[in-house]
């Protein structure tokens, strides 16, 4: 922990605190005898590097803050109840956390995990007068990352410490780990092993290929790869975002981005995340473009917005739902545009549709057995059912019928 309060300040925190509280105040850092290869990746002297958690430097479980709202006492309680765990009030100084988790029943051990407490103890060499904790955001096979409070230094920090380090933690705590939590939907990353920068969508990590789309340069916060690959691969479903360079909105359906011609469609303007058009123009091109795919993915059931007509994806494509019984009950579509729909395949903008599905799709007349393979838009009977994609044998019957776009979207043999 950092520096205990003044006396003349702790006689303060008595009388606004219990005693057992006003105890838990935070010491000061060693200086180090020696270079170090600890690196600070964040460090201010307000809350602004541990704010990316919802921490606002406001008073948990009675524990103090100093005027910039810092304690690591304090910091480490917030992100514990934010975990689930039941108030742990009391803890004393971060040196005597691990003896107090133990009497509590809580597991203390020398393993570090994602989001177990990182614990350092009396006459430690990070914390040596009155020890300190932190919050252990990542694990890597060569290093963990911990975000971390300071009372007597007034500040607020993330870093990372290589295993084998002096200033590696004594003991981890086990309080209730929990998996990485990655900053806010909107903020932007960068890898630290491979400086790829990306901007999240949700919890979803859609690549950047240029500051320029952003107006410049922006502030990231650093994670791992590893830390990357435990994160969802595509935005959530129905999420809306724009493209930076063309202001050009979509809707995520089947992991894709589908055009949005008009917010009337939806009841109004929605909120996007604004992310580089680069990364929807190559959508599912291979690496890091494939944060988003370039079609929906097979089965996704969609539904327009003007003339409330339901789909389910094949190949790319969107085939015509004439029942839901006929797909095995309703089932929970994405709304899109039906402009999207209709001008499927026609360009750019349109082209996270197709109009006919990819040749060789393999589907399924619902609720039958039949199968077909699709060539040039064109059904045709096979016996191959193996990744078929279950379709309303309506379409099939239907295809090409031009007395309504829908059926239009499987073409008829000549």
């Amino acid at each position: 922990m950092r520096r205990h309060l003044r006396r003349a300040a702790a006689r303060l925190a008595a009388l606004a605190l219990t005693a057992s509280a006003a105890v838990a105040l935070t010491g000061t850092v060693a200086a180090p005898a020696h270079a170090e290869t600890m690196v600070r990746e964040c460090k201010a002297s307000n809350v602004s590097c541990i704010a990316f958690s919802g921490y606002a430097g406001k008073p948990i479980w009675g524990y103090p803050v100093s005027t910039s709202g810092n304690n690591c006492v304090n910091y480490v309680a917030y992100r514990l109840s934010r975990n689930g765990v039941a108030q742990q009030s009391a803890m004393g100084d971060g040196g005597s956390w691990a003896a107090n988790a133990t009497k509590r029943g809580f597991k203390v051990d020398k393993t570090a995990t994602v989001g177990s407490v990182a614990q350092w103890g009396y006459g430690s060499a990070y914390a040596p007068s009155y020890g300190h904790v932190g919050y252990v955001e990542e694990v890597t096979s060569g290093y963990i990352v911990i975000s971390d409070s300071s009372y007597g230094g007034g500040y607020s920090s993330r870093w990372r410490v290589p295993r084998g380090d002096r200033n590696w933690p004594t003991n981890f705590i086990h309080f209730k780990d929990k998996a990485y939590q990655p900053p806010p939907s909107g903020s932007f990353i960068k890898v630290r092993e491979t400086s790829q920068a990306f901007r999240l969508v949700g919890k979803a990590p859609v690549y950047v290929s240029t500051w320029a789309a952003f107006g410049g340069t922006q502030p990231t916060h650093l994670i791992s790869s590893t830390s990357l690959a435990t994160l969802p691969v595509r935005p959530a479903e129905g999420t809306f975002i724009k493209g930076a360079q063309r202001k050009e909105a979509y809707r995520i359906a089947g992991g894709a981005p589908v055009i949005v011609t008009s917010w009337a469609v939806f009841g109004g303007t929605k909120p996007t995340v604004v992310v580089d058009q680069n990364a929807i123009d190559k959508a599912g091109t291979g690496g890091v473009w494939n944060h988003l795919n370039a079609v929906p993915a097979d089965g996704t059931f969609i539904k327009t917005g003007q003339r409330l007509e339901a789909y389910r994806m094949s190949g790319g494509a969107p085939i015509a739902i004439s029942s839901w019984a006929n797909v095995g009950g309703y089932k929970t579509p994405i709304y899109v545009d039906q402009l999207a729909v209709d001008q499927a395949g026609s360009g750019v903008k349109f082209n996270h549709l197709r109009f006919h599905p990819k040749d060789g799709t393999l589907i399924k007349a619902l609720p039958g057995t039949a199968s077909y393979q699709v060539t040039a838009g064109v059904p045709i009977r096979t016996t191959t059912t193996a990744s078929a994609v279950g379709v309303d044998q309506v379409a099939i019957a239907k295809a090409g019928d031009t007395s309504a776009i829908r059926w239009t979207h499987l073409a008829k043999a000549n």
